[in-house]
């Protein structure tokens, strides 16, 4: 209740008699419900999950609060639900998700709720500004993620053999974290060898097999019960030579700075910017060093040259600078931190210390 208490609130601060939630993700944090293509409208003292027959049998059993209100035939269409709800319950100032919601669907609910008196505002991040600082119990859910990551890499360093392809690793880690409890990836794994780690989100290959020398770049992440966690580590196939050793100590001292500033009451961008004083030169990273994680991969907060909003206890980042030079390869380490009133609590605990041989 505590959660639905925070978003009225904030309605009322910017004048909404009523939010509908069209977001998957905040329709879980808010009500617990797992399903999808629902509508879900809170208003000063009530809410109700709009679903047709695929989902109210689980809307009743998922909901905490939310009354389940039927749709789609023998019912009438949701625009029309929606607005009879919103009248009943006096609303005339309806906020809507405007990055959440398809044009189609906003348009037919904006001309039926206008025929009842009924506005649509638009709103950006109000529900995300909310999940962005995580309850207890969420962190020890992301906590569990992290903890299954760490051992699916673990016992995938015995399969990284010259001949495996990046496509072969991929697969097994997947597989292994699903073993170990995950319900799936919570993003589509990257493992990259060679000089295609240079690039920061190219696509794995059947094609591309690993040899001696290669560095061995995995991102990676394990959905466990709903929440997710997010790991980068770089290895190399074999012995390191010279440059690969001495752009990996620059990377983690690069990391090691930008987490070591990670505390509450931090502006965020001082991540960035430690991270990015390091690394400065050629092939450092530019792009924002963090982001949020929780139920999904990337949230609020975002870690970037301008973001001024300060860090808060309980909200969960990434910490992850990277060198990437095109045509010798790529060296990104990446760890998911908790913000504590005292530091950063680090959550993923795969070793990073030094560049692993494998």
């Amino acid at each position: 209740m505590q959660r639905i208490a925070a978003l009225r609130g904030i309605m009322a601060q910017d004048g909404l008699d009523a939010m509908l939630i069209t977001k998957d993700e905040n329709q879980r944090y808010f009500e617990g419900f797992t399903g999808s293509e629902c509508y879900y409208l809170v208003t000063a003292k009530e809410s109700f999950l709009i679903a047709d027959d695929r989902y109210t049998e689980m809307a009743g059993k998922d909901c905490r609060f939310a009354k389940i209100v039927p749709h789609r035939d023998p019912y009438p269409p949701y625009n029309e639900v929606i607005t009879e709800t919103c009248r009943t319950a006096g609303v005339r100032k309806l906020g809507f998700e405007a990055d959440a919601i398809r044009f189609l669907q906003y348009d037919s609910i904006r001309t039926t709720a206008a025929s009842a008196g009924v506005e649509l505002v638009p709103t950006t991040n109000l529900c995300e500004n909310i999940r962005a600082v995580k309850d207890e119990e969420e962190v020890k859910l992301i906590s569990g993620a992290c903890a299954i990551a760490d051992k699916a890499l673990e016992a995938l360093l015995s399969q990284m053999k010259p001949g495996v392809s990046e496509r072969d690793l991929v697969r097994e880690l997947e597989y292994t974290m699903c073993r170990l409890g995950a319900e799936a990836p919570s993003f589509d794994t990257m493992v990259l060898f060679g000089a295609r780690s240079s690039q920061p989100h190219a696509v794995p290959s059947h094609d591309i097999k690993l040899r001696e020398g290669d560095l061995i770049l995995i991102d990676y992440g394990a959905l466990y019960k709903g929440y997710m966690s997010d790991t980068t580590r770089t290895f190399v196939c074999g012995k390191a030579d010279a440059k690969q050793k001495e752009n990996y100590a620059r990377v983690l001292r690069s990391q090691l700075a930008g987490e070591a500033v990670v505390k509450a009451g931090t502006p965020s961008y001082l991540v960035n910017k430690a991270s990015r004083d390091i690394l400065a030169g050629e092939g450092c990273f530019n792009y924002g060093v963090g982001h949020g994680v929780g139920l999904e991969i990337h949230e609020q907060p975002f870690i970037r040259r301008n973001t001024q909003e300060p860090l808060i206890s309980g909200m969960i980042v990434t910490v992850e600078p990277g060198i990437y030079l095109p045509g010798w390869g790529g060296i990104r380490i990446e760890d998911t931190v908790c913000v504590r009133e005292d530091g950063a609590q680090i959550l993923t605990h795969f070793p990073k210390d030094e560049l692993m041989s494998v």
